[in-house]
């Protein structure tokens, strides 16, 4: 594992570096160069491999990749074609499934799962016309989509043994919703530690909240930042009734034994959340539609054997992971608030300085923006 990375103390930071202005979360021709310069500049996030496991499952893609269909072909390899009919451009399926091939619910044109055009009823000659397919890039079960080098860029965290030890995954929910928040405020609260023991009553009991505050485990690169924190062992009182029973399945699930990890956290820029827990994993990718609208997408990935056989610490794990999400909300809510509010006023209060190391992710990525944005 990378070694822990040290960090001067706090005072040390001057403030108000490297913030962004509020506008930024407002202004929509902030947000095209945005969409220029940050997401069509590198891989973007299509599913993971459990999503379609085995041939001729599909999913239905939304967000950035809205119009698109997660395939496994019949000679086993995930693809990504297009999910718009040839003809009528009718839309070929819609969430998740099973079939031969791809067909229009319309007029019955059909394609195979490599997109290639296959019948066309009624037509003397077949047109030939294929679905469009995008190429596939592949890191840790991630399947990615897009420019740049997934793989070269997330290099220095792949050998971890939290994410190396290649888990059999089953799919147990998607959640799929539009808010009404800038796409940044998602990413900035994953990002930053300072929050945890305010904000997450269950959370903090869970995890080793000390070494979020002293030398936290933490490797990075151009894109990404990755943070590894430990359980705090052995499990005290929980902090919320969900924890408890949480907690008390892990335990039970896992015969007593300590889990490797509380939480491992990999946020890849521009807008994909990576999290795994004990027993899961969960991708989270946010694609804007204007400044203040965010379509948000959800995968929550638990061991197979957890699945076949304690549904009770599923749900535990559900319950959970809504907890925790819902109050990372309502601290959204909160920025988005306060930072409308000075943008209205004119911008002049500056935000406050960087706690390190306990914000050293959030300071990066907003390094990162107004690197790429020039």
């Amino acid at each position: 594992m990378p070694p822990a990375v040290r960090h001067s103390p706090p005072e040390s930071t001057p403030a108000h570096v490297g913030a962004l202005p509020a506008a930024w979360y407002f202004d929509d021709e902030t947000l095209q160069v945005e969409l220029r310069r940050l997401f069509d500049s590198g891989p973007s996030y299509a599913g993971h491999e459990a999503l379609v496991r085995r041939a001729g499952d599909f999913a239905a893609l939304t967000g950035e990749h809205e119009g698109q269909v997660l395939v496994r072909d019949a000679e086993g390899v995930a693809r990504l074609v297009s999910n718009v009919c040839r003809h009528r451009q009718a839309e070929l399926v819609s969430g998740r499934g099973r079939t031969k091939r791809l067909v229009c619910p319309m007029h019955n044109w059909a394609y195979d799962l490599a997109g290639k055009h296959v019948a066309a009823p009624h037509f003397d000659q077949l047109p030939c016309l294929d679905l469009a397919t995008s190429p596939l890039q592949r890191w840790n079960g991630l399947v990615l989509a897009g420019p740049g080098d997934a793989a070269a860029d997330l290099a220095p965290v792949a050998k971890w043994p939290e994410l190396a030890a290649g888990a059999d995954y089953d799919l147990v929910r998607v959640d799929d919703e539009v808010i009404d928040l800038n796409w940044k405020l998602f990413m900035e609260v994953f990002l930053e530690d300072y929050h945890v023991g305010v904000v997450h009553p269950g959370f903090r009991n869970f995890v080793d909240v000390r070494q979020l505050d002293a030398e936290p485990d933490t490797v990075r690169g151009e894109r990404f930042f990755a943070e590894n924190v430990g359980v705090n062992w052995p499990l005290v009182k929980a902090g919320s009734p969900t924890f408890a029973r949480f907690q008390e399945l892990l335990l039970d699930a896992s015969r007593g034994h300590k889990p490797p990890y509380g939480a491992v956290w990999l946020a890849y820029f521009p807008n994909m959340l990576l999290e795994w827990y004990p027993y899961t994993f969960v991708a989270s990718t946010y694609w804007p539609r204007t400044a203040r609208e965010t379509v948000v997408r959800a995968e929550v990935y638990m061991d197979r054997r957890i699945v076949d056989e304690r549904q009770d610490l599923v749900e535990a794990t559900l319950a959970v992971l809504d907890e925790v999400t819902q109050e990372d909300l309502n601290v959204c809510y909160a920025l988005s608030r306060g930072r409308e509010a000075v943008w209205r006023r004119g911008g002049q209060e500056s935000p406050g300085p960087y706690h390190q190391p306990m914000e050293q992710g959030l300071e990066q990525f907003h390094r990162w923006i107004r690197n790429s944005l020039g």
